[in-house]
């Protein structure tokens, strides 16, 4: 072969490959590597939620002493907070079902206008000594407190209601929850025209229990602590995610 004839044939697979790469790179992407289609998907969020009595309660019996010396607020205070529990485990409530929630011990400053300026004084020392209760009976949420108060507790945080065993409420709303998505997403198809398929996917859920706290009180209420506290209703409320395919 001539060397004017290597020199066409050369030439002609370089135009041929230039060619070839050329049409390769107009090519889509896709039709190299076909990427999956996204899911078509209804989603939604199921609610359920149910009045219920509670069952148990938990209330903040505090005591408040104030010395001279941060010793002799200390040890008055314990002794009126052991009073407390005394009375407390003497009206039912068992030792396990109290417990220390807050203590804390400081100086107490006044400010005195001395003839020429005023400054800070020390006056004493406040102590503070707080135990959270559980009632497994609600029904004696009344003589319990007139006891704790009669015994020298001079402050009541406020009263939460619960239920000892809230779970077959939450199993059962869970359920009602999952029904409810699925209406919904019936609803939602039904009106864009298109069919559920299945559940492409279910999320986890949570469950809720709330009630109105009740104010606290202070020792001087005494009088209106005795009426008897009323516990209204729990609200138990359940959440689910739901996928559905169309």
């Amino acid at each position: 072969m001539s060397t004017k004839s290597l020199r066409n044939l050369l030439l002609a697979g370089a135009v041929l490959l230039a060619l070839a790469l050329a049409v390769g790179s107009a090519i889509p992407h896709k039709a190299l590597a076909e990427e999956p289609e996204s899911p078509r998907l209804i989603s939604v969020t199921g609610q359920a939620e149910l009045q219920v009595k509670p069952d148990m309660a938990t209330i903040n019996f505090g005591v408040e002493t104030q010395a001279k010396t941060a010793q002799e607020a200390q040890q008055s205070n314990a002794s009126k907070m052991n009073a407390v529990i005394n009375a407390l485990v003497a009206s039912g409530i068992a030792k396990n079902d109290i417990q220390t929630s807050n203590f804390s011990l400081y100086p107490v400053y006044e400010w005195q206008q001395g003839e020429k300026e005023g400054r800070q004084v020390l006056v004493g020392y406040r102590c503070n000594n707080t135990v959270v209760v559980r009632l497994k009976n609600i029904a004696n949420i009344g003589p319990t407190i007139d006891a704790a108060t009669g015994a020298g507790a001079n402050s009541i945080g406020g009263i939460s209601f619960g239920l000892l065993d809230p779970k077959p409420h939450e199993n059962t709303l869970l359920a009602e929850a999952v029904k409810n998505a699925r209406e919904k997403a019936d609803i939602m198809a039904k009106a864009a025209g298109v069919n559920i398929i299945s559940v492409y996917r279910i999320s986890d859920g949570y469950t809720s229990v709330s009630s109105m706290d009740q104010g606290g009180w202070r020792a001087a209420d005494a009088e209106a602590i005795k009426t008897p506290v009323e516990p209204g209703s729990l609200t138990v409320r359940a959440t689910v995610r739901v996928d559905y395919s169309f």
